[in-house]
């Protein structure tokens, strides 16, 4: 960085000596340098009046000003004309006039409302005027310096000089203008608004002048309003986002430079040649766009296509206690996709036209526990399931043989054939095989169009078939015609099963998108796997005769509230008894937390054993007699009950096992398993924000359900029974 040399003042008043310290009385060094700063360049006239003093003081030439060398404003004052009078002649050292009026001047100026020190001070001059040379010199200078006030400063002689020179123009131009002139200084308010006022009638004056038709836009705003104003836009421009910076600088005049731009709107250097950029190409106001890359995807399409991904019917929990993986310390269940990515987006693009997204997008926005490859999958429909395998085979057979056929091979499945068959705005009588239109159309038609191939031609597919009483799966080899007659007889069932679990599927979806706490909630319950006790290390001969724990998985939904539930006991039946103990327990904490809650609309499967049969429907009955709350129930399509209870049990039994296997802590019944489920979702609710456990866990003994049997149940059936 370049040194930058400052022009001091050149008169010998600042070159003395302090008799006393033997230094420079006024020094150019350090952060306050008491030498002034020379202002006014010198004629020849009052440089050679100043090198003859100079010489006749010291006796020396080695030190000689000239021409344009500067002075500062108070010894300009002493030697200008004004001063001095109109006659030039030369200082002598008998008759230093200039150095007596500079002091007679600074003693006035200090001490102008105390007469007995004016009388002093021109006492001290009068001595001053009989003393040697030398010594008058040094007066002046110990004159100066006297004293701590910064006022008898040469550098604060010529601040008040420029002030009063300020003073005296602006009451110049306010008594031209009839505005009152200044008095006092520190009025300060009195002063702007005056300005203002000035301001304003120039401008007046102007347009008289111009004669302009277009009327400014400020022309009745005061000065105070336009500063306020200007004020809020700086703010306004500071509180922006970087792009729409860049637009407000825009609004700079033309001729403002980067700098100027830069120092005005405080912003940096790059934003400043933007602005100037964007205005020169585009003009005033102009949106700024920048081609370095997409845009950034809205949070709130974010959020929705992560919601989608956990959708029941785009994909489902993993029961197992293995799928559990921990984000945050937490753990949280796998869910299996159970369309392909394809068939996602394409469905996320039907339910939601508006967003605009990419497919690599959507892909990526997956959260982690959403997995495409299923290890193991149970508890399938076995009319999708047996569909599936027969458009499969179908589809392996047409990629084998021929290679080159112009149909995507990866779209025959079920939803390819179902949207070629059914009319483009279906009705419940093209699923029920009742419309004139569609009816008559079967997938053998579909799948064999534009296909030249030998009917009778062998392959092979399989199916899942009951023999004996039990399920099991069939390989089966035969001729084409085979196949689509299996085809065809299967896919009447199979189009009414799908528009029931489609519609099914909405409903619920609806049904949990309309719940609120003044309405109703949504309690779906399942029965997770038992949970089998063990212990790290274990004895030969205990692992055939472990102990187990029932798990019943609650998950409330409310509005945008979720709450989780599990009910862990010690009775190993799963029948209609402990289930009516369990709503005994989900009304009472829905009650504590959702006091305004009028109903409950209970969803499970349709597993006859304890939910969908006779007994449960009279308790049904009678919920709002023995528990004080209006309560329904829903159940899913068959084979289709998957939903967030199974990721429970899978999240609460995996958390134990690895536990034991890690910490070697020891669980020997099903309260153990309670207290230590309790602990955990404590410790994880400490440590959250909300203070909240994920998950709730209540603990159910064997003799509740046995004397809730007793006490209510059994008379009650006892009836039905009878009927």
């Amino acid at each position: 960085m370049p040194y930058i040399t400052k022009s001091w003042c050149v008169h010998p008043c600042h070159a003395t000596i302090d008799p006393t310290t033997g230094q420079n009385k006024f020094t150019k060094n350090g952060p306050n340098p008491t030498h002034p700063l020379g202002k006014y360049r010198l004629d020849t006239a009052i440089a050679a009046d100043i090198n003859k003093q100079y010489s006749l003081v010291t006796g020396s030439t080695s030190k000689r000003v000239s021409k344009g060398d500067k002075i500062c404003g108070s010894c300009w004052k002493k030697m200008s004309k004004q001063e001095f009078g109109d006659d030039n002649e030369d200082m002598s050292v008998d008759n230093a006039e200039w150095i007596n009026s500079y002091n007679n001047n600074n003693n006035n100026d200090n001490n102008n409302n105390n007469n007995d020190n004016n009388n002093n001070n021109n006492n001290n001059n009068d001595n001053n005027n009989n003393s040697d040379n030398n010594i008058n010199i040094y007066t002046y200078n110990d004159n100066e310096q006297r004293g701590d006030d910064p006022e008898n400063l040469p550098s604060s002689q010529e601040k008040r000089h420029t002030k009063e020179e300020a003073k005296r123009k602006l009451n110049a131009v306010f008594e031209l203008l009839n505005i009152p002139t200044i008095r006092d200084i520190r009025r300060i308010k009195h002063i702007r608004e005056n300005i203002y006022a000035a301001c304003s009638a120039l401008h007046t004056l102007c347009d008289m002048l111009l004669e302009t038709e277009e009327q400014p836009v400020n022309q009745h705003l005061s000065g105070k309003d336009t500063n306020l104003l200007l004020s809020g836009f700086h703010n306004l421009f500071q509180q922006s986002g970087d792009n729409e910076q860049v637009r407000l600088l825009t609004i700079a005049p033309d001729y403002w430079g980067r700098i100027m731009i830069q120092k005005w709107f405080n912003c940096s250097e790059h934003q400043a040649r933007q602005g100037i950029l964007l205005k020169k190409n585009k003009g005033f106001l102009a949106f700024p766009e920048y081609s370095n890359g997409n845009k950034a995807l809205p949070d709130s399409t974010i959020k929705l296509v992560t919601e989608f991904y956990s959708q029941d019917g785009i994909s489902r929990a993993s029961p197992r206690k293995k799928d559990i993986i921990h984000i945050n310390k937490a753990p949280i269940p796998v869910r299996f996709m159970e369309i392909t990515g394809r068939e996602a987006f394409q469905q996320f693009i039907i339910d939601n036209p508006s967003i605009v997204i990419g497919k690599s997008s959507f892909y990526a926005l997956k959260p982690r526990q959403v997995k495409y490859n299923v290890p193991l999958d149970t508890c399938l429909c076995i009319y999708h399931e047996n569909m599936h395998l027969l458009l499969k085979a179908w589809s392996n057979f047409l990629k084998k043989n021929l290679p080159g056929h112009n149909i995507d091979l990866e779209l025959i499945n079920e939803t390819y054939v179902v949207n070629r068959i059914i009319c483009g705005i279906p009705t419940e009588d093209c699923f029920n095989r009742c419309c004139h239109d569609c009816s008559t159309i079967n997938p053998t038609k579909i799948l064999l169009d534009n296909i030249d191939i030998n009917n009778d031609e062998i392959l092979s597919w399989s199916q899942w078939m009951s023999l004996k009483n039990k399920i099991d799966l069939l390989h089966i080899n035969g001729s084409i015609s085979s196949l689509m007659n299996e085809i065809d007889s299967q896919w009447d069932t199979f189009l009414l099963h799908w528009y029931i679990t489609t519609e099914q599927k909405e409903y619920i979806k609806n049904l949990r998108l309309n719940s609120s706490e003044t309405s109703y909630i949504v309690a779906q319950l399942d029965f997770a796997e038992n949970y089998t006790i063990f212990h790290q290390r274990e004895v030969q001969g205990f692992h055939w005769n472990n102990q187990q724990v029932t798990v019943f998985t609650v998950h409330l939904k409310v509005g945008s509230n979720n709450k989780n539930i599990v009910i862990i006991s010690d009775y190993m039946l799963h029948n209609t008894n402990f289930v009516y103990v369990a709503q005994e327990l989900i009304v009472k904490f829905i009650k504590h937390h959702f006091p305004l809650v009028k109903k409950i609309n209970y969803l499970s499967d349709g597993a006859c054993s304890h939910f969908k049969n006779n007994f449960n429907m009279l308790n049904l009955i009678h919920h709002q007699q023995d528990f004080d709350l209006e309560a329904c129930w829903t159940f899913t399509s068959t084979g289709h009950g998957k939903g967030p209870c199974d990721g429970l049990g899978a999240s609460v039994k995996s958390t134990a096992t690895r536990h034991i296997t890690t910490s070697g802590i020891s669980i020997s019944s099903a309260e153990e398993f309670y207290k230590f489920t309790v602990q955990f979702n404590e410790d994880i609710a400490r440590a959250s924000i909300n203070k909240q456990p994920p998950i709730h866990a209540f603990y159910v003994n064997s003799s509740t359900v046995e004397n809730a049997y007793n006490r209510v149940l059994k008379s009650r059936w006892e009836k039905l029974n009878k009927t």
